[in-house]
């Protein structure tokens, strides 16, 4: 084994090992994506018949309340829940030590004209104390716990519980006016207690003297919760719950699903955990390796690209991810996630086949985490097998927005004729259902600004990057044609005839015709050297020596490839610009040949570094460049001269195994003949003579 397939060894043996590495590490996600507990074996829905055998309770297990009823019923209890207040009879006590003070003072002042001051002291102080003695509630400030909109509450005395009612109570408005209605009443009746209440303001001896106890109010809900009983009813082992065509009603409906929960609990179990893991494992790795034979056997030249490979299953995984934390939330529907974007970006950068494949393989994965899994695995295929067959390579916005309305409908016309195979009936059908199918259709468009991340993360050129590179106004193409318009029109029409062609044999039309509008931008270097762009007599190769010349046209691709690079031109077009010479010998060798008077002449000075075209377009470009090219210099435009030069062409350039690795079949070639022939006859107008007038 010599060096060269040695290398090559190694390296197949890299690549094995690579894709070997990425379908485990797929396999390993994916395994901790699925629900962790077993799944229960049976499907149904509430309404629906029982689709399966006779199902007899395999042991005992209590009947769940449903989440609905739990809360009705804990809200019911809570609203029950009186709040509790705790009585502070220091403040009472504070705030009328306080009034006293001051009619002692005012007293004191008005010695000489207020008759018996006790008497007038102890009429408004018992004012007072009556308010503190019944209460004074604090309004409700929004962090009570419990309800304190009840009208009764509970009132803590010294450690004392007793019910109220909160009418019962003064707030501090209330307590404030009946205050000052007595204040005036005393007034009015006795000109002593006038000169002692109009010396104070009855508001500064009010405040809240009752206050909710949050501790106690929590406790007691605490306690609500703990004694709220979440199962109503016991299954005992060996009992029948359905029979092969019942419907499963809402009594049933509850059984079943507390049979689920205890199944997969009991499941969970240590001595059983281990066959789950094998259960898991054998679900993964058959799902795996049918995607891998479809690959293998179909599209065989992915497994060749670590970055295809790569990209379809992160594409896979971040699908499966996204389902996952959906379902895990339990408050948004599955129908909301966009799945039909997966087969979409796909279908973008590689192929339908693999779309529908890859979406087919995911949407089963995800089947198995969510309800109802039989019903959203035929709603997924079908939606994301049309959404691929409807959509062509991606190309305008528009595209997409059909797309997306075509989404919609195929969601609701294949839900709705399930729902009526189930049912046959329209009113059991959940309309609701069609808010998520317009959701999700409407989040799809979200593929278009997804495009444009893959293509940087991945190194993809989608079509609509093709369209823009394509636009004459782009930088280096408006360059190419302000100083070397020959070289422009050259790639134009470089770019029309490999397009036609491209398009007829099958390939990337958009790809053939941006690789050929920039396979010759390195001519921007030095344009006058090249005689497309010379517009003068004097060519400026007589100058130079054969070496030199040969040295200047063979740098048109070295620097090419360098202004590509520097305008962050993708490499798939840089691919055409390396190519489309590929490893042919200018013709200034045979000027030097002719030039050597029997001294020898190295062949590789005048031979272009190559590589040769290993793909259909790359191919196909070289061959339109040339034949282009020559078609220029002929003296007669004709169906004959064309036929010979593309004749000619082609044998040159299969003798010099120039398309050795381009993927083209002898019926190819013998098309391409056909095609480039059609068009040079179109492009120079070639028509039959008209015969002469006789005289």
């Amino acid at each position: 084994m010599n060096q060269q397939d040695k290398k090559w060894f190694e390296s197949q043996n890299w690549h094995t090992i690579y894709l070997t590495l990425i379908f485990v590490f797929t396999s390993f996600i994916i395994y901790f994506a699925l629900p962790q507990e077993g799944r229960f074996r049976y499907e149904f829905q509430k309404g629906r018949p029982w689709m399966h055998s006779t199902l007899i309770a395999p042991f005992d297990f209590a009947i769940k309340k449903t989440d609905q009823t739990l809360k009705l019923e804990r809200d019911s209890l809570l609203k029950s829940l009186s709040p509790y207040v705790v009585f502070h009879d220091t403040v009472g006590k504070e705030k009328i030590k306080a009034l006293s003070a001051k009619i002692d003072e005012i007293t004191l002042k008005e010695n000489t004209e207020i008759l018996y001051p006790r008497i007038v002291k102890n009429k408004v102080i018992t004012l007072f104390e009556k308010i503190y003695q019944t209460g004074i509630l604090e309004q409700n400030s929004g962090k009570s716990i419990a309800n304190t909109n009840k009208n009764q509450v509970i009132i803590i005395r010294n450690n004392v519980a007793e019910p109220s009612e909160k009418k019962n109570l003064y707030s501090l408005k209330t307590a404030y006016a009946e205050v000052t209605t007595a204040l005036e009443l005393l007034k009015n009746s006795d000109p002593d207690l006038k000169q002692i209440i109009q010396k104070f303001q009855a508001e500064d001896y009010l405040a809240v003297n009752l206050s909710y106890d949050q501790e106690k109010i929590k406790a007691e809900k605490q306690k609500i919760l703990e004694n709220l009983t979440t199962t109503h009813g016991v299954v005992q082992e060996g009992e029948r719950i359905i029979s092969k065509g019942d419907v499963v009603s809402s009594r049933t409906y509850l059984v079943l699903e507390s049979l689920r929960t205890a199944s997969e609990k009991n499941r969970g179990d240590f001595t059983k955990y281990y066959l789950i893991i094998i259960g898991k494992a054998i679900f993964i790795g058959i799902l795996l390796l049918t995607l891998f034979l479809f690959i293998y056997n179909i599209r065989r030249n992915l497994l060749n690209s670590k970055r295809d490979i790569t990209f379809t299953l992160v594409m896979m995984i971040i699908m499966i991810l996204f389902c996952r934390i959906i379902i895990t939330s339990n408050s948004i529907p599955i129908y909301i996630v966009p799945f039909a974007a997966l087969a979409l970006i796909i279908r973008t950068f590689l192929d339908a086949r693999l779309a529908i494949f890859v979406n087919t393989i995911t949407a089963i994965i995800v089947g198995f985490m969510v309800p109802n899994g039989y019903e959203f695995i035929l709603l997924t295929i079908q939606v994301g097998s049309i959404a691929v067959i409807s959509q062509n390579k991606l190309q305008r916005r528009s595209q997409l927005i059909l797309t997306s309305i075509i989404i919609f409908f195929v969601y609701a016309i294949t839900y709705i004729g399930i729902s009526l195979i189930q049912e046959a009936n329209l009113a059991a059908i959940d309309w609701n259902m069609m808010k998520w199918f317009a959701i999700n259709a409407a989040l799809t468009l979200i593929t278009y600004l997804l495009v444009f991340v893959i293509e940087k993360t991945f190194g993809f050129v989608s079509d609509v990057t093709l369209i823009e590179l394509s636009y004459s106004n782009q930088k280096l193409l408006r360059r190419l044609a302000e100083e070397a318009p020959g070289t422009f029109q050259h790639s134009m029409q470089v770019a029309n005839l490999a397009e036609e062609a491209i398009l007829r044999l099958g390939g990337n039309p958009l790809l053939v015709r941006a690789g050929a509008l920039y396979h010759d931008i390195g001519k921007l270097k030095n344009p006058m050297y090249f005689i497309e762009n010379q517009s003068f007599a004097t060519n400026p190769h007589d100058q130079l020596t054969a070496e030199e010349s040969s040295k200047i046209i063979l740098d048109h691709v070295v620097y090419g490839i360098e202004l590509a690079h520097k305008h962050k031109i993708p490499e798939q077009l840089i691919d055409f610009i390396k190519t489309h010479h590929g490893t042919t010998v200018t013709s200034y060798y045979y000027v030097a040949l002719n030039n050597s008077f029997g001294k020898e002449v190295d062949q590789a000075i005048y031979t272009y570094n190559g590589p040769i075209p290993s793909t259909r377009e790359t191919a196909v470009v070289m061959l339109a460049d040339s034949i282009e090219a020559a078609s220029r210099s002929l003296t007669q435009k004709d169906h004959d001269s064309f036929t010979t030069l593309i004749e000619s062409i082609f044998q040159t350039k299969i003798k010099a195994g120039q398309l050795e690795n381009a993927p083209l079949t002898f019926k190819d070639i013998s098309q391409l003949k056909g095609i480039f022939l059609e068009k040079l006859l179109n492009i120079y107008h070639v028509r039959s003579a008209y015969p002469k007038k006789e005289d």
